[in-house]
């Protein structure tokens, strides 16, 4: 576009050169007119182009501060769509891990079908056993009442995994679920549990696991 408005200014410089005197005024204004289009497409452009940098710094920002917590109204005050830079902090390994462990948690503001899918998948990631954690705790926080449903679907499997602390943060989501199906899976759950510290951990009657 700009490149069109350039050769538009210097054809209209060369008619301008060899114009005769009577049409010097009208080509004049011409030029002028086509300069002030350029230059307005010109800052329009930078404008845009330096709108990601400026939102990035200001998401930056709410992710400072040595006492950090998740705060959902100053989340809300960001402009829109800020959650899509969100996302990107977490995945972007020049950024400290604290930040980007804040922006994941951040995430727990935008109840959205890409952020259930962003947190879904971090749980089903087996390089990073910490990631996995924290995304069961943000599934949980973040949809908790939206999508109960799914997010019952989505635990019971985690009452079966390797990791001790996922099954306990898995239990400890579907207990505030309280779904039938939750409800299920969890005395199932329980019945299996060897380590006393795993049940007290879900909250059952440590006698229960002595008397095994």
């Amino acid at each position: 576009m700009l490149s069109r408005f350039n050769r538009a200014l210097l054809q209209t410089g060369f008619s301008l050169a060899n114009a005769r005197p009577g049409k010097v005024f009208l080509s004049t204004l011409l030029l002028v007119g086509l300069n002030a289009t350029v230059q307005a497409a010109t800052v329009a452009q930078t404008g845009t182009d330096a709108q990601p940098e400026a939102q990035q710094a200001q998401i930056l920002a709410s992710l400072q501060g040595y006492e950090w917590q998740v705060d959902r109204e100053r989340l809300a005050d960001l402009p829109e769509g800020s959650w899509i830079l969100m996302r990107e902090l977490t995945e972007d390994e020049t950024q400290p891990d604290y930040i980007r462990a804040r922006a994941a948690a951040s995430l727990t503001a935008f109840p959205n079908d890409e952020v259930w899918q962003f947190f879904l998948a971090r749980t089903q990631a087996a390089d990073s056993v910490v990631s996995r954690r924290r995304s069961v705790d943000g599934l949980c926080a973040t949809f908790e009442t939206s999508r109960q449903g799914a997010l019952t679907e989505a635990l019971v499997p985690m009452l079966q995994d390797p990791d001790t602390h996922l099954r306990i943060q898995a239990a400890t989501c579907l207990q505030l679920l309280d779904t039938d199906t939750g409800r299920a899976a969890l005395s199932r759950y329980r019945e299996g549990i060897t380590q006393a510290w795993e049940a007290r951990a879900v909250r059952v009657d440590r006698r229960q696991v002595d008397r095994r």
